[in-house]
């Protein structure tokens, strides 16, 4: 029932031994005389004796006492389950990580959760919230009435990390005027999900609590990702799906079962040992829906991961070009199915993610603004430099145009799975000199300059050549698609390798418009007339992550991290000020102070006692006068 903050002061309890050991060593055997002039005497003395003995012995217990609850109040003792002799009143905001990491141990977390509000006295408040926004107060509700919400809940499958409750517990607790105001976080203590707090600090005004669950994870086998291996193979050329692997716990045996397209090719039983473990399957070339599972396990929702090997939608592609750009549009759309949609200049300054996986730029001399617009959005940018060509600052320094002679691209870890006579085949010969001046060179050419040079900071890409046939003999080969699918999935952090699930289907019972959440968006949406009743149907999840349909969700695809076994550093949060406490726990009620007064009570009593035999020392010594 009780845990300490600082147990390690707990090696100091033996101390409290000391005064019983000096006791003892006081002890001495006295011999017995007897003297006839004392014989009336005895009885008093006796009497006399007795009272020292007790004063010994309660001097005795209460030094003991004194640091036994010393001892106690240095370790800071933490009650585990309700507080028995007393209720706070605040107004706390309760943010209850309910991301698909805490599914095994869901119960502990709620369990902790409705101790804590159990806790609240009458006339505090409480605003719940949880990442997954199945609980997002505004407004502040009865103990009673969380605590009703919270055994309801269920863990929602959610990725999120808490960074977004946390902003909204700040702006409630603004509104708030209670005297006590409190943010709790209760959590499986996953670096995903609490890791921003190593930015962040209290305010001064507000207490903060982390209830973190101290134990390990749960035995679990993940499948962190899987891809495709070449993305775009050449004629022939054989593909592989590359498939990493996390565990925790002791080693297990797991069956790892490949399909394609539903239908099952492979099943391979294979140790896994704790850590990271790669296994690699080889595909048919046919393949379009592929898919990889795991046996169920504590953690179910990270047994199994799709890819959209080929036949479906491929990157969508904004395209700003002229006339010779035709070799390099027909490139996108033959290599790898880009939906290529031609934009205006103009136009291209309005483009988002939402709409656009890629925004290429296709004769440019420097940094067009429309296309910096754009990457301010969060688009990726490629730009295909031609003509004079001028500086852009922090990222490179234009020293004109190279003709000497043919060139091919360096070796080049984007180009690794090229072979090398095919990529020696690759020929430029007009490209823009650049010099980096802050850009990150991505491909070099053999003559050392940059031919892939990319901004980070912007996510702007710029490649020193295009693909005409003045500057290049590569749009005649039948390699171009395939070095197009290479750059372009590069730029667009690999999101023309797509991902997919299985048809979501809801049956609900009413045409009611039901609500939707998407990796991307959150819309209503009107369920069809179906078999007589209502369905909801994403036929093709082309985004990784979590879908919500009404009250039901599906995971596809969840990010890697979720699955991580790393938790925060509880010493370090700590140090920013967060009140960091296992999950058993319930609120703190400073024990320590009770622990430390009732030392001070051990303390004052001995010194009456010393006191009190000083004073009565002192008054037998003075000499009464004599009455006359």
């Amino acid at each position: 029932m009780i845990n300490f903050a600082n147990p390690w002061y707990l090696l100091f309890m033996p101390l409290a031994a000391g005064p019983l050991i000096l006791h003892l060593l006081s002890l001495r055997k006295m011999r017995r005389v007897e003297f006839s002039s004392l014989f009336f005497l005895r009885r008093l003395r006796e009497r006399r004796f007795r009272w020292l003995r007790l004063r010994d012995l309660l001097l005795l217990i209460l030094r003991t006492l004194f640091l036994v609850f010393l001892v106690l109040a240095l370790a800071g003792p933490i009650w585990r389950g309700r507080f028995p002799l007393a209720r706070v009143k605040a107004d706390v905001v309760l943010i209850l990580d309910d991301s698909y990491s805490t599914s095994a141990r869901f119960h502990d977390l709620k369990s902790t959760a409705l101790r804590l509000v159990d806790e609240l006295s009458a006339g505090s408040s409480v605003a719940l919230l949880s990442p997954s926004g199945s609980l997002w107060d505004t407004v502040w509700g009865e103990p009673e009435f969380a605590a009703e919400r919270i055994q309801a809940l269920a863990s929602s499958r959610s990725g999120r990390d808490l960074q977004a409750s946390w902003v909204q517990s700040l702006k409630l607790l603004d509104k708030s005027r209670a005297s006590t105001r409190r943010v709790v976080m209760i959590s499986d203590g996953q670096t995903r999900a609490l890791g921003f707090l190593k930015n962040e600090r209290t305010p001064s005004d507000v207490e903060t609590f982390c209830f973190i669950d101290e134990a390990g994870f749960p035995a679990n086998t993940s499948i962190l990702n899987a891809g495709l291996s070449p993305r775009v193979p050449l004629p022939g050329e054989e593909r592989f799906l590359r498939i990493r692997l996390g565990r925790s716990g002791k080693k297990v045996e797991r069956t790892v079962s490949l399909f394609a397209d539903e239908r099952l090719l492979e099943e391979r039983r294979t140790a896994i040992h704790e850590g990271l473990k790669e296994i690699e399957f080889r595909l048919p070339q046919d393949a379009q829906g592929v898919r990889v599972a795991l046996d169920p396990d504590s953690i179910p929702a990270d047994d199994q991961r799709f890819v959209l090997a080929s036949g479906s939608r491929g990157l969508r592609v904004a395209f700003v070009g002229d006339a010779s750009s035709e070799f390099l549009e027909l490139a996108l759309k033959v290599g790898i199915g880009v939906e290529v949609q031609r934009v205006s200049p103009a136009a291209a300054a309005s483009l988002s993610p939402l709409s656009y996986d890629l925004l290429i730029w296709d004769g440019a001399g420097g940094l067009p603004a429309q296309a910096a617009a754009a990457a301010s959005q969060g688009l990726p940018v490629l730009i295909l430099l031609d003509g004079d060509v001028e500086d852009v600052e922090s990222v490179f320094k234009s020293s004109g145009i190279s003709s000497d002679g043919f060139e091919m691209p360096a070796p080049s870890a984007l180009f690794a799975d090229l072979k090398e006579e095919d990529r020696r085949q690759i020929k430029i010969a007009r490209h823009a000199r650049l010099k980096p001046a802050g850009g990150k060179v991505i491909v070099s050419l053999s003559g050392g300059d940059p031919l892939l040079l990319a901004d980070t900071s912007q996510g702007i890409y710029y490649l020193a050549t295009r693909f005409t046939p003045l500057n290049t003999n590569l749009i005649y080969r039948a390699l171009f698609p395939a070095m197009m699918q290479r750059i372009a999935s590069y730029v667009a952090k690999g999101q023309s390798e797509r991902l997919i699930g299985d048809t979501l289907r809801v049956r609900v019972r009413s045409g009611e418009a039901l609500f939707v959440e998407t990796p991307r968006l959150h819309y209503e949406i009107t369920p069809r007339q179906s078999d007589g009743g209502y369905v909801v149907e994403f036929t093709r999840t082309a985004d990784a992550g979590f879908y919500r349909i009404g009250s039901e969700t599906f995971v596809v695809n969840p990010d890697p991290k979720e699955a991580s076994f790393a938790k925060v550093n509880a010493v370090e949060l700590r140090n920013r000020g967060f009140k960091v406490y296992p999950l058993g726990a319930s609120t703190p009620r400073k024990l320590w102070l009770f622990a430390l007064i009732l030392a001070a009570v051990c303390l004052a009593a001995e010194s009456i006692l010393i006191l009190s035999h000083v004073f009565a020392s002192r008054s037998r010594k003075q000499p009464k006068t004599a009455v006359p």
